[in-house]
């Protein structure tokens, strides 16, 4: 079986992408949280026009919380709640989030001969949530924050977002070096989800604006076709 040229072709080539990289809060979503990174994957599918299409799937994570007053109520000094034993606990506030994109755009080749590498330039579409997680002792019994009660302090918020990106695609003409990098923005349009929330005692139906700013690099595994094989006759 014979395989394409990467150099000399315009390809369709599917592209499955492992990411990683950072991510800066703008916005609502700076008052809430600070810097985070991001982890996922893509799946993009390449035309022989150089159009793109695909999905991301991204979580987000991060340690530092800004808005830390959510558990003020029920602890004891800096975030310390009181457990079932009667043991004080350190509760430690982070950031967990995921946001799901669709994207359409267009690869821009900067040079020949290998026109499947070049700029990058799509725009998505899609789904951002986020909320505070209480990391604490495993197994510890903590009541104010057991079970459904975490729920009443945990901030879920979510909502559409749209996904600008500008990147680079590398695919080699020796298929062995394939990498991926790209700036991205994301403006989220989220409402928090709770039915109730136990610090402000009812429910938050205030409307955000939560921006950000990511950088992601990631490795390309293209599944390129195959050429058929071709059968001489004398």
């Amino acid at each position: 079986m014979a395989q394409v040229n990467v150099r000399d072709s315009m390809l369709k080539v599917p592209m499955v992408i492992p990411f990683a990289g950072v991510g800066l809060p703008l916005q609502d979503l700076e008052k809430r949280f600070g810097e985070f990174g991001v982890a996922g994957a893509s799946f993009l599918w390449k035309t022989k026009k150089n159009w793109v299409w695909g999905v991301d799937g991204t979580f987000l994570f991060g340690s530092l919380v800004k808005e830390d007053s959510v558990l003020k109520a029920v602890s004891v000094g800096d975030n310390f709640l009181i457990g079932a034993d009667g043991t004080l606990y350190d509760i430690r506030l982070q950031m967990r989030g995921m946001q799901w994109t669709a994207r359409f755009g267009k690869l821009v080749p900067l040079g020949k001969p290998n026109k499947n590498s070049g700029l990058l330039l799509t725009m998505g579409a899609g789904l951002l949530q986020h909320r505070i997680r209480f990391d604490f002792e495993r197994n510890a019994d903590i009541p104010p924050i057991a079970d459904a009660y975490k729920k009443g302090y945990d901030r879920l918020s979510n909502g559409l977002s749209l996904n600008p990106s500008i990147g680079y695609v590398h695919l080699s003409n020796n298929r062995l070096l394939n990498f991926f990098f790209s700036l991205d923005y994301s403006l989220a349009f989220t409402q928090n989800r709770r039915n109730w929330n136990f610090d402000l005692e009812g429910p938050d139906n205030r409307t955000r604006n939560d921006g950000a700013l990511w950088i992601r690099a990631g490795w390309i595994i293209p599944l390129y076709d195959r050429v058929p094989p071709e059968f001489y006759y004398y």
